[in-house]
């Protein structure tokens, strides 16, 4: 009986040991997006402007929150009186930009919006999802007498829906040492004619990795955020509405009927996923491409993509490099 005890706190103890020597981790990215449309007039310009917030999240066995990273796509593109198109280039994520984003001057508290985001996410490591959302706000912004009012002044109510989508997407995964979430923009534009609507469209991929401590790939999540709003040949706003992620957006993406493989969208993007799994940053920034056409320049060609992959992967794999680089140690946490 003795021995029978001692084998069984010798096989717990090597549980636990392994427990904390490797331990279960929920990863998730999600985003939300705003648009912001102003028609164009003799004197002002027109403009749409696309808000993505997306968000990466780490939660321990607990639920707790271990890292949280925020950040926002915002992207305008302009247009004059006559539905001609006066810029649309995209610009760097409001991280990205740091002191450049020109909120410090402007702030009560002296804090650029990279430094106040910051604060925010550090306030929410170590707590659930439910004591994030209990954060008492008044019309988005945090109340009054709040000790988060000395360090967060900008409104929160898009970073909190991006944190709990992507809490809502977070998957179950072991062997994690490091995990980065990142995006990449493009934006581009189209001029008013009596028979078209001018068109800026804004299409951010955003992703998130979690890696081993080779340098390999445990799991990745790549989605993008494609929005647009129109206008006609006078300026006039015609449309601005946001739309779902092309992963929310499932079948209705409507891209089967129009391949060659018969596979939506989500399902091709699974397809990459699951191919980059296991992997390194060498080795999938390797995966052999041909140029189809002149819109599809970086299709798969290896035998073991290509019966389910016929999208351009360019800029999902330039996210993904950009979430490599952004990766840190959970170990640091």
């Amino acid at each position: 009986m003795k021995k029978l005890l001692l084998l069984a706190v010798v096989a717990l103890t090597i549980m636990a040991g392994c427990t904390k020597a490797n331990p279960v981790y929920k990863v998730g990215v999600g985003s939300v997006t705003t648009i912001q449309p102003r028609a164009a007039t003799a004197e002002v310009v027109g403009r749409i402007r696309v808000n993505t917030t997306f968000a990466t999240v780490v939660l321990d066995k607990d639920g707790k929150f271990v890292s949280v990273e925020i950040d926002v796509s915002q992207q305008d593109g302009t247009f004059d009186a006559a539905g001609a198109i006066v810029a649309a280039t995209a610009a760097k994520t409001k991280k990205e930009k740091g002191a450049e984003y020109g909120m410090k001057a402007q702030s009560k508290i002296g804090k650029e919006w990279d430094e106040q985001v910051k604060a925010l996410e550090a306030w929410m490591v170590g707590k659930t999802l439910a004591e994030v959302k209990a954060l008492p706000l008044v019309d988005g912004y945090v109340k009054d007498g709040e000790d988060l009012k000395s360090s967060v002044t900008i409104t929160v109510t898009d970073y909190m829906a991006a944190v709990e989508k992507a809490v809502a997407n977070a998957v179950e995964l072991q062997n994690v040492v490091k995990v980065g979430g990142a995006s990449f923009t493009t934006l581009s534009g189209r001029a008013a004619v009596a028979e078209t609507a001018g068109r800026i469209q804004a299409n951010v991929v955003f992703s998130a990795v979690a890696i081993d401590k080779d340098g390999k790939v445990v799991k990745v999540m790549i989605d993008n955020a494609q929005n647009q709003g129109t206008f006609d040949v006078a300026g006039a706003i015609v449309a601005a509405a946001p739309a779902g992620t092309k992963k929310e957006k499932g079948d209705a993406y409507g891209m089967k009927g129009a391949t060659t493989i018969g596979k939506e969208w989500y399902e091709q993007m699974a397809a990459l996923e699951t191919w980059m799994t296991g992997k390194t940053l060498t080795e999938i920034k390797a995966i052999p491409t041909y140029e189809k056409d002149a819109t599809h320049k970086f299709v798969p060609s290896g035998d073991d993509l290509k019966s389910s992959v016929t999208i351009t992967v360019e800029d999902y794999l330039k996210s993904l490099e950009k979430a490599f680089a952004a990766a840190k140690d959970l170990a640091a946490k």
